[in-house]
């Protein structure tokens, strides 16, 4: 519950898409989060332990990808900058057209306030997915969930049992840790999400991604 790469794409989506988007993305975290879990107990996390070279592989997988990201994030904000350039420029009168924003309604078509035209954002099963790949990609997940949890098991009460129930327990806090944040980001949306803003925060997202990703391919 920790600020990471999971809160930092949960923030960049409810900035640049919406909170349905945001929503699935979290529930990809989520999943991902029991499947890394569930392949704890069985004994994947042990398996990863025991081998560095096969940790090391997943740590690396997972420093990829979390790069990646970072290089998207970097990409929206030097084009929101381009846009701003252009927005900047100035433009040539009409003669007769109403301007679209004397009506007080953006021009059909158009994105939300502050993302780039062309823009669409993420599809809610897309969402999905990078919530799975952010969580699922890092090992350190369902080793830290076998070291953690089993301390916790109530005496006389079998592991097996006392593992999987207090996994339930720390995931749906998870969730609704994510999705308070989700709110709280959503009620300041309107204050943040400015060209000049929004260019903050990909710049910011991208920084994050980046030094996570070289954290992760280092073991740190």
């Amino acid at each position: 519950m920790t600020p990471g790469p999971d809160l930092v794409m949960i923030t960049n989506l409810v900035l640049n898409g919406s909170l349905r988007v945001a929503t699935a993305a979290a529930l990809g975290m989520i999943t991902a989060g029991a499947v890394q879990a569930g392949l704890g107990a069985a004994g994947l996390a042990a398996l990863l332990a025991a081998s560095p070279g096969l940790f090391a592989a997943f740590r690396w997988a997972g420093a990829v990808v979390l790069l990646g990201w970072a290089v998207l994030a970097l990409r929206r904000a030097t084009g929101r900058a381009g846009a701003g350039a252009e927005a900047k420029a100035p433009a040539p009168r009409a003669a007769v057209a109403v301007p679209a924003h004397a009506t007080g309604q953006p021009p059909a078509g158009s994105p939300p306030p502050g993302r780039a035209a062309g823009d669409a954002g993420p599809s809610v099963r897309q969402a999905f997915g990078q919530g799975l790949l952010c969580t699922g990609s890092n090992p350190k997940v369902g080793i830290f969930l076998m070291a953690f949890l089993p301390q916790f098991v109530p005496a006389g009460m079998a592991p097996e049992i006392g593992v999987p129930v207090l996994a339930a327990c720390y995931l749906a806090l998870g969730l609704l840790w994510l999705l308070t944040w989700m709110r709280l980001v959503h009620r300041l949306a309107p204050h943040l999400r400015s060209p000049r803003v929004l260019r903050i925060t990909d710049g910011l997202t991208a920084v994050v991604f980046g030094l996570f990703a070289v954290r992760l391919a280092l073991g740190g």
